[in-house]
């Protein structure tokens, strides 16, 4: 027969059981507990109250000089962790640079083992990456709707373009841009004398009332004595002069001086060929003979450049407008980061680094932050506005420059060291019958296939 404490001993390891995740209970001596105190354990009220674990959230400020090796060994993740996670960030290689004041947020299970990386590159903008089941981890980038809220400057010239124009408000960045800009037409060292005036439309991307931190230069009118130099960003994220000719040299559709096979297409949906998950694969993989000379395919700053443990040595490319290129799997990097390159120029030979299936040169097209196939897209190859929307292109002309010689009123005057610069919100423009012209083009951009995140008004 069986004693009443072996019975009460079987019934408490039968309950517990079925709890192990929520609570821990342990006996050491059944004898010792009293019949009052047994008392509470015999209901289901004990066991619906049960604490409840939740996972761990965890927050990371990036700080100046953080690497991401060493954060994970902050917070006591394996290095073999990081190294899944870089597997799956190989076709955006969001990971590779990280700002100071990005947050990163790690989620962690019961067991305290990693789940779900977040990275935050900014208010409308995070990438995230969720562990499987059998340890390894995909990568998903989420992004809130946005638009863009517009500025315009004013300034005098008085010394350098590049001091007056950062006096007047404008960055280091949107003054080096807009040199590049006009570095065709006009020589801003030799050229520029004081009290040339010019006029620049700047863009904010915004999601709400939130800016986001990206920016855009919208337009450009610099008056050099008698003559105007004009630069106009169009649908197409390109940028030409009221005539619709192109201020910059148009792309090249090829990386290289001849054309190669293509062994792997531009697919959003692809297969990996060494994983065989579903893993996007945002370019096109050129088999090129290791050694083959690399071209920028336009003019630009070489933004980035690194070596991945996936991608290989690598170079991203920032053109004017809206464009990026990337190339991957390099074997030797021929330039420097913040070079300026012109289309054509060689910038690397191609390779067989990082996780490869063999030689090959693989090449990514970004338009607006998103990839494109770069074979195929819609993409700036002609030197001129096409003559079908050479109409639509004047009149969105004509309204740019409604906005940039609208009349201004004595309280919207600011004036900055030398220069002098109004800022017109779009919202309060008292000009309002350039808005037609406005909504006319608005309206084509926005039933352009994919020009909804060309350029938005």
């Amino acid at each position: 027969m069986l004693s009443l404490t072996s019975i009460f001993v079987v019934v408490i390891t039968f309950s517990v059981s079925n709890y192990s995740d929520a609570v821990t209970i342990q006996l050491d001596n059944p004898d010792n507990l009293s019949s009052e105190s047994n008392n509470h354990l015999t209901g289901p009220t004990s066991l619906s109250s049960a604490p409840t674990i939740a996972p761990e959230i965890q927050s990371y400020e990036v700080k100046k000089g953080d690497t991401l090796s060493q954060i994970f060994e902050l917070k006591g993740i394996a290095a073999s962790l990081l190294h899944r996670i870089l597997e799956a960030d190989v076709e955006y290689l969001s990971l590779e640079t990280l700002q100071p004041g990005k947050q990163i947020t790690f989620k962690y299970d019961l067991q305290q083992a990693l789940e779900v990386l977040i990275l935050h590159i900014d208010v409308a903008r995070t990438m995230t990456f969720i562990r499987q089941d059998d340890g390894t981890f995909v990568a998903q980038k989420r992004e809130s709707e946005t638009h863009w809220h517009s500025d315009i400057t004013r300034g005098i010239i008085h010394g350098s373009f590049y001091a007056s124009a950062v006096k007047s408000g404008l960055d280091k960045a949107q003054v080096t841009e807009i040199a590049h800009l006009l570095k065709n037409k006009i020589d801003f060292r030799r050229n520029l004398k004081s009290g040339d005036t010019y006029t620049i439309i700047t863009g904010q991307e915004m999601t709400g009332d939130t800016s986001t931190g990206r920016q855009r230069i919208e337009a450009v009118s610099l008056q050099n004595g008698s003559r105007v130099y004009n630069a106009f960003l169009y649908s197409d994220g390109h940028y030409y002069d009221e005539f619709g000719d192109s201020v910059l040299l148009a792309f090249l559709r090829w990386p290289t001086i001849k054309r190669f096979r293509i062994s792997s297409p531009f697919n959003p949906v692809r297969l990996h060929p060494i994983t065989g998950r579903q893993s996007p694969h945002n370019g096109v993989d050129i088999a090129t003979p290791i050694g083959t000379p690399v071209l920028s395919t336009g003019d630009g700053i070489i933004s980035r450049i690194g070596n991945h443990p996936f991608a290989g040595k690598y170079i991203d490319i920032n053109h004017n407008g809206s464009f990026e290129t990337r190339y991957l799997h390099l074997s030797k990097i021929l330039v420097k980061k913040g070079q300026i390159v012109k289309r054509g120029h060689k910038i690397a030979l191609s390779g067989n680094t990082g996780r490869s299936t063999g030689p090959h040169l693989h090449f990514e097209f970004h338009v607006n932050g998103q990839p494109v196939n770069p074979l195929t897209a819609d993409i700036p190859t002609a030197a001129k506005v096409p003559d079908t929307e050479l109409a639509l292109f004047k009149a969105y002309v004509n309204k740019q420059e409604a906005l940039m010689h609208a009349s201004l009123s004595p309280n919207s005057l600011l004036v900055t060291g030398s220069s002098q610069i109004t800022r017109l919100n779009r919202e309060n423009e008292a000009n309002q019958d350039i808005y037609p012209l406005y909504d006319i083009v608005r309206d084509k951009y926005l039933t352009k296939k994919n020009a909804t995140r060309k350029l938005r008004f």
